[in-house]
């Protein structure tokens, strides 16, 4: 009986070492040390991650996988798993500053010039910005414990030491921060006061204010600036009550006198009678 278990165990260590063989391992280098966020794919399972601080990544892949890096700023490069990638404490993969020079170029839309229609990265992958990559960096659970169960000590050491915590405020603080930018860029200050009645000392308090409201999110969120307009006159009127403030009124301009009222009439002069 005590055999047949030694072999049992040691068929399932095997098995065991045979799926953490299948995570691989590795460290991107730059000349900048620009490399956290790096978009690494795996084309052949469609699986993905980016890379950490440093430039450290663990994804999962097998021999004559394909698997591809690139970033915005980074010269594209694809590696093909070999069973020596496997034996590597880490993978390096060096990757070159994305440089082109051009003698000429027209822009006639510059909505269609993206990192996909370069062929930069791969179409329809998420965009994430810079907090939103820390996060994900933080709590991803890429590496490989038991039979088919993804798992990472890093993931836990965060959610203890409360970093994950803190890197969701900070992801919280760069959306409000984006949607302030996004409502100063279309509404200016004179719309604000003129339009929705704020004091000129309260329009940047106001856009605080109403950045914190869901249905305004969402309406950013949609891209619908008659939506956003409407929530922001809605917001206005909770403002103002709130604040205990008078709405603000542009005093009405007064018409400009015609220069005839305003001209003097000369005193007429009689003409010399000839003596």
């Amino acid at each position: 009986m005590k055999n047949y278990l030694q072999i049992l165990f040691l068929l399932l260590s095997q098995f065991v070492v045979s799926q953490n063989d299948s995570i691989i391992k590795g460290k991107i280098i730059v000349e900048t040390d620009d490399n956290e966020g790096i978009t690494i794919v795996n084309i052949s399972n469609k699986i993905n991650t980016i890379s950490g601080n440093g430039g450290y990544f663990k994804i999962k892949a097998k021999v004559n996988d394909t698997i591809m890096f690139s970033a915005i700023h980074l010269v594209g490069k694809k590696h093909i798993i070999t069973k020596k990638d496997f034996g590597k404490d880490l993978l390096f993969i060096k990757l070159d500053i994305y440089t082109r020079h051009i003698k000429e170029i027209m822009v006639t839309n510059a909505d269609d010039i993206t990192a996909e229609s370069l062929g930069l990265v791969p179409k329809g992958q998420k965009k994430y910005t810079p907090a939103e990559r820390r996060l994900k960096t933080a709590g991803d659970f890429n590496g490989q414990f038991g039979l088919n169960t993804a798992f990472s000590i890093d993931p836990l050491l965060n959610a203890i030491s409360g970093r994950t915590k803190q890197l969701k405020a900070e992801l919280e603080v760069e959306r409000k921060e984006f949607l302030q930018y996004k409502i100063n860029s279309n509404f200016d200050s004179e719309y604000i006061m003129n339009q929705l009645h704020i004091p000129e000392e309260y329009v940047q308090g106001f856009v605080f204010y109403i950045v914190e409201d869901e249905e305004l999110k969402n309406a950013a969120k949609a891209k619908n600036k008659t939506l956003i307009a409407f929530r922001m006159s809605a917001l206005a009127v909770d403002f103002l009550k709130l604040k205990n403030l008078q709405p603000y009124y542009p005093k009405p301009v007064e018409p400009e006198k015609s220069t005839e009222e305003n001209s003097v009439p000369e005193t007429e002069i009689e003409p010399k009678k000839n003596e």
